[in-house]
Order: structure tokens, then sequence, then C-alpha cells
């Protein structure tokens, strides 16, 4: 054989065995299967071992990874196991910390947490490595997709550092809540005291672990039991307010003050036996006359938080003005009018207003029988019947 015939042959055995290990699948090397799926595509590079099993924390992070399976397109799928990485995260972190996971705005994540007054903010995760495989099967193309997400070992130590100075700030204000609360409920003003002790519970409910300062000065579990029971006492008692009145009674006797008078007395012990039937208890006190002027004419603002600060659920101002008219046939006559008005204290609101009478009346013996007896039939005719009725709409 010629030496050029055999530089040929040697060329088309070396071109032919070229082309065979082109089209070569490794012995080793099977399709992968998942169920009736078959693997047709996947994401460049060698698949990952931990798509298998997530790895374990390092000094430096806390890896999280997600996965879903079987969607309709690759951008799904990615989606999917994105939120499901997330997940994982938000619940790994809320065991230590109550901390709300948020985007950055930078294509990572941050964690808000929430202080005693305002939100704290650290830093967050971001996206590590993806990993996504197509598949061919019966109904057609389905893909599957594997998120890994990481989150620094230093900033989840900031985070859980921070956490706990929130947890102590929290633990401080429910402490200053919880005094108020105290004060406020020594002054009868149990109402006002629920809303600082369930502030205060608020937070201390929020706390993930207890707090305990080293000094002993902040114990979170002592706290909140003191705060529960104070809740229950007060809450009890600010039912209590709400069926306890305020009575005020004024009295005007021939353009002469007589609140203290024996008959002002005589219709203040009738009122507080009709509130008495009606189950509201009455709460020593009373009001300035300029208060007494408010409510009468219309503004109840001012005398209405008066009577809250004494724990007054109620207040009944009550007016009555009795004058003498003259002497006829014998008689002396005078006639009286007056003014009734009912207050919710916890809002101001008027819940019954009434004038009442004139009432007039006539007396053989003298001026001041007269207007007396006025005064003692418009007590018994007229304002008996208007504070039962007006007791019976609370």
């Amino acid at each position: 054989m010629k030496p050029t015939n055999l530089l040929v042959v040697v060329f088309v055995v070396f071109s032919i065995a070229a082309c065979s290990a082109g089209r070569q699948t490794l012995p080793d090397k099977k399709s992968k299967i998942k169920g009736d799926r078959e693997l047709v595509s996947h994401s460049e590079g060698i698949e990952p071992l931990w798509i298998q099993e997530c790895p374990e924390r390092t000094d430096h992070t806390l890896p999280y990874c997600g996965e879903s399976v079987r969607q309709a397109s690759q951008k799904l799928a990615c989606s999917e196991a994105y939120a499901d990485a997330l997940v994982k995260l938000r619940l790994s972190v809320g065991q230590k910390v109550d901390a709300k996971l948020a985007p950055d705005g930078q294509g990572g994540y941050k964690f808000e947490i929430q202080g005693a007054s305002e939100p704290i903010t650290i830093r967050g995760a971001w996206e590590d490595q993806r990993w996504f495989e197509e598949y061919q099967g019966p109904s057609g193309r389905s893909y599957d997709c594997y998120v890994m997400l990481v989150y620094p070992m230093l900033e989840y130590e900031n985070l859980i550092g921070m956490a706990r100075k929130a947890a102590g700030d929290k633990v401080l204000k429910a402490t200053e809540l919880r005094k108020e609360g105290q004060q406020l409920a020594a002054n009868g003003r149990h109402a006002d005291a629920v809303v600082r002790l369930k502030r205060a519970k608020s937070l201390l409910d929020s706390l993930k672990e207890p707090v305990i300062s080293p000094d002993g000065s902040l114990n979170s579990t002592l706290l909140k039991e003191q705060v529960v029971a104070d809740l229950n006492k007060s809450t009890g008692e600010a039912g209590k307010t709400d069926k306890t009145a305020m009575v005020v009674v004024q009295i005007v006797l021939d353009e002469k003050k007589a609140s203290t008078s024996t008959l002002a007395r005589s219709v203040l012990t009738q009122v507080k036996g009709w509130l008495s039937d009606k189950g509201v208890r009455i709460r020593p006190g009373g009001l300035a006359q300029d208060q007494v002027t408010a409510v009468l004419s219309g503004d109840q603002a001012v005398a209405a938080n008066a009577a809250a600060l004494k724990g007054a659920g109620l207040l009944l101002v009550i007016n009555i003005e009795s004058e003498y008219l003259g002497q006829e046939e014998g008689f002396h006559y005078a006639q009286a009018i007056g003014a009734y008005r009912l207050i919710r204290t916890s809002d101001g609101r008027e819940l019954a207003s009434s004038d009442l009478g004139p009432e007039k009346q006539g007396h053989p013996a003298s001026r001041r029988a007269a207007i007396k007896l006025c005064v003692e039939k418009l007590r018994d005719k007229l304002l008996g019947n208007i504070i039962r009725e007006s007791l019976s709409k609370i």
C-alpha cells in the first residue's frame, strides 16, 4: 500500500471514531425519572446536593431551602420555591423573635421588629442558589424548582439582640402603664384604668419568651400576673361604675339657694331610693355651681368629666325652683318648676332630659308652707316617674 493511501485510511478511521464518541451515552448516566415524569432539561451545571438536603447552619450563614414541583412553568415553580424558603426563614426566626419579614427594595429581605413605640429594621436575607428541572409526563411538560436563601449569622445575632432590647422596652412600658392604671383605679376611674392595663397586657402577651433582668428589677412573668390581677379587679369595678351615679340636687326657694336645706335633703333621699330600686349605687360628692349651670344649659362635658373623675358612670342633675305667687282667699299660693338631666360620663352623652312642672299649690298656713308643698308635689308626682323611666333605658 502506498503511503498516501495509508494516510487516508488512518484519517477516515479517526473521523468515524470521533463522531461515534459525540453521540455516546455513558453507561452510568441514566435519564432521571420522577414517578411518571422523565427529565428533559435542567439548570446549567451539575445537580447540587443541597436540593436533597438543605445544608446545616455555619458560623457565618443560616441557609433555608424551598421547593415547588409539578408547576406549569419554570417561572411559577421558582416563584413558589422562593416563597417556600421565605416561609421557612420566617418560621425559624419567629421561634425566637416577633419580627416581620419585608422586601428591602434591593432584591433581598429585611426584618422589622415592633418595639415599644416604633419598628426597628434589621438587614435581611438574599437568594444564594437556584436549580430548576423540566420534565415530560403523560399530561405534558412540568417544572420543579429549588431555591436556597441565606441569612447572615451576624445579622441574625443583631436581630436577636435588638429583639431582646425591644422586649425589655416593652416590659418597661408595661410597667409604666400598670402604674398609671393603678393610680387611675385609686382615684375611682376604673374604666380608664382598664384601658391602660389592657395595653400593658397586650405588650406582655407579645413577648416570645420571658424577660428577666440580671438584678431582678424586670420580670415579665411576675408583671403579667400583677397586670392581669389589676385588670380583673378594675374590669369588675368598671362594670359597677356604669351603674354608679353622682346625684346633684339644686334647690332655690323664693329666690334663695337652699341646696343644703331639709327639703333638699328629702328630695335627695327620695332620689337615692328610686336609684337603689334600679340597682344603681350612689357616689358621694357634688358639683360646683358653674358645673351645674353648664349641665342645665346643655354643656355636659365639664360636669361629666368631673363626675367621671369621682368614679361615677352616671350623673343626675336636678334643679328645682319654687317661688311665692301670693295670697288668695286665705290661701298662700306658690309654683315650682325644674329640670332633670341624666348624663353618661364616659362620653358626656345626655341619656335623658326633662323639664319639671310647673306645679302650683296653695296652703292655708303660710308662704313658706306653700313653697315647700310645691316642691314636694313636683317631686312625688313627676320626678319619680321620670327617673325610673330614664334608668330603664340604660
